[in-house]
């Protein structure tokens, strides 16, 4: 079966003018000449890409599947991240928090953790494999409809979708109403738009990844949706979990297998992980 394929111009800017960047999957991942946002155009439609996200498979010249699984070292790197960004758990205490696209449920542990159970998390996540998952471990994980939902929370977060999102800026503008007067959006993604192909890290799982941002585009995204930006943190390629340097380090002993830890080693790590924290600016009266 084909895909049902679209056209678009660059959620960023608007802009429709845009030079080739990299081919991948059947797909080709454009950069926008006015703003140099990377997106796929021609993408999937939008239908297909909700069910993509349901099933955990994106279909190009080869089937991605993305369900993945369960990694406990997430945990403890999330807890981390959170001590980075907040400084201290306590200030959780009594607070609610909805992790939109929360996977198996690893950012709600660390947050339990972080704020030694003083936080009310609960995660909504379309991949019905992940939501079983989570539920199996007994996190409040379910998935609903965000532009209905009438909870309001104290914090949002949304670590790893930025990039999954067909119209991110609109994907926030919607979901501002989810946060109570002054809450906070915690978002993770890639800050990558501005390497070149040769430098951005690979591959890029097209159609699975729609696009590719930066600081400064997430950051003007956010403060034209009402946000004051409260900070920005960015971590090398690997982090300290035990998973990831296992697997980096396995990649040492094939011939020809490119190791993040060996491009460590050679001084070329880069920072692609970066995390953005950003305050509802209150509404005037």
């Amino acid at each position: 079966m084909e895909n049902s394929v679209e056209n678009v111009f660059c959620y960023n800017c608007g802009g429709g003018d845009a030079n080739a960047y990299a081919e991948e999957n059947g797909y080709s991942l454009v950069k926008c000449i006015q703003c140099g946002l990377l997106y796929v155009s021609p993408r999937p439609d939008t239908e297909e890409i909700a069910q993509a996200h349901k099933l955990g498979q994106h279909r190009g010249m080869e089937l991605i599947q993305t369900t993945g699984y369960y990694d406990f070292s997430k945990v403890s790197s999330y807890v981390r991240t959170l001590k980075d960004l907040l400084g201290d758990g306590a200030q959780l205490q009594g607070k609610t928090w909805l992790d939109i696209g929360c996977g198996y449920g690893e950012f709600l542990l660390a947050l339990q953790r972080f704020s030694n159970g003083g936080v009310v998390a609960r995660g909504v996540e379309p991949n019905m494999h992940k939501t079983a998952a989570a539920i199996r471990r007994g996190l409040d994980v379910s998935y609903f409809d965000l532009a209905s939902h009438t909870e309001r929370y104290d914090y949002i977060s949304f670590l790893n979708v930025f990039s999954h999102l067909p119209d991110p800026p609109r994907a926030i503008e919607e979901w501002r109403h989810l946060l109570r007067d002054g809450g906070s959006m915690v978002i993770e993604t890639g800050d990558t738009a501005d390497y070149s192909p040769e430098l951005h890290p690979k591959p890029y799982y097209l159609p699975d990844h729609l696009s590719f941002a930066s600081e400064r585009i997430i950051s003007g995204i956010l403060e034209k949706s009402g946000f004051e930006i409260l900070a920005v943190r960015k971590y090398p390629e690997v982090r300290e979990s035990p998973a990831a340097v296992f697997r980096e380090a396995l990649k040492l002993l094939v011939p020809g297998k490119r190791s993040r830890i060996g491009r460590a080693l050679k001084g070329e790590l880069r920072f692609f992980d970066m995390y953005v924290h950003a305050r509802l600016r209150p509404t005037p009266s």
